[in-house]
């Protein structure tokens, strides 16, 4: 793994600000709703920026807006940007899109062979059934599905693949991946029909809550839409951001007393990178070669 040491920090953080700025100034000249969301927004209210252990940056958009901004983003992204999604993407992992510096080259995962820059990730909200419960229960059916589209992306080495052959156990394994790898266009695109299915089940203009199916939380995901409506406005890293109206009912649902700095022990980026490069762009070939070559 790759680690973005205190001397690049401000560098990495320069990338994705910049991508943040671009994608404000997109939002506002399309009249397209978004807001910082989670530890974004925590940081926009605790430290007027990013937290300061913090290297990402995370947004959401209502589903009518994140839909015309994908269908915008297929032709009119300014030169040295671009919009990574599972409907675009070959072997992109997720449902959400990422927004990205295409200058840049980050590697995640060494299973999964999706290059990409530096990002900023955007969620859709979607609206959701007024009870709790039922909701919830869709989003395990949608967390289950987006577990295989992942899986579905992930590619064992050679080595790791045919070794499943040795032991008898594995051999249902075997010709799981083997029928998953040939395929996999078909899967990807039955996967992402049955998650669409979910998430376009209930108008956004009518619900009167709201979900992130692709997010990492679980009830906390789930909110009353009126949290949301006429944001407000807030510093970040000289940039001025949205946030939810109510955004200490936001906060507080998804964090409890989120003024109150962690232990010193959790202040710790959680996202992993087997490589990346602040430079340039590499493709997955040239980047197998670096990494054989650090072994």
């Amino acid at each position: 793994m790759q680690e973005v040491t205190k001397e690049l920090q401000p560098r990495w953080n320069a990338v994705i600000i910049d991508v943040l700025s671009v994608f404000i100034r997109i939002c506002e000249a399309q009249g397209l709703r978004y807001f910082c969301a989670g530890g974004t927004a925590i940081g926009a209210v605790r430290h007027q920026g990013m937290i300061p252990w913090d290297d990402d940056i995370d947004v959401f958009m209502p589903r009518p807006d994140y839909d015309r901004f994908l269908a915008l983003a297929a032709h009119s992204m300014p030169e040295g940007y671009e919009v990574l999604s599972p409907y675009a993407t070959k072997d992109y992992p997720m449902y959400f899109a990422k927004m990205c510096n295409a200058r840049t080259t980050l590697l995640e995962n060494e299973r999964i062979p999706c290059v990409f820059g530096l990002y900023i990730d955007i969620f859709p909200l979607d609206g959701a059934c007024d009870d709790v419960e039922t909701c919830y229960r869709e989003k395990r059916r949608f967390k289950r599905l987006m577990n295989k589209l992942e899986a579905v992306s992930t590619h064992n080495s050679f080595g790791e693949y045919v070794g499943l052959l040795a032991k008898r156990r594995e051999w249902g394994r075997f010709a799981v991946k083997t029928v998953a790898f040939c395929c996999r266009s078909w899967l990807r695109r039955w996967l992402l029909k049955q998650m669409d299915s979910i998430a376009y089940g209930h108008d956004y203009a009518l619900s009167s809550r709201v979900v992130t199916y692709s997010g990492a939380y679980q009830r906390q995901e789930i909110y009353p839409k009126a949290w949301l409506e006429t944001p407000q406005m807030f510093a970040f890293e000289g940039l001025m951001v949205n946030l939810p109206h109510d955004y200490d009912a936001y906060l507080r649902h998804f964090f409890g007393n989120y003024m109150t700095l962690p232990p010193v022990e959790q202040r710790a980026s959680h996202h992993q990178k087997v490589f990346f490069d602040l430079d340039k762009r590499l493709d997955l070939k040239a980047i197998k070669r670096i990494l054989n070559l650090k072994k």
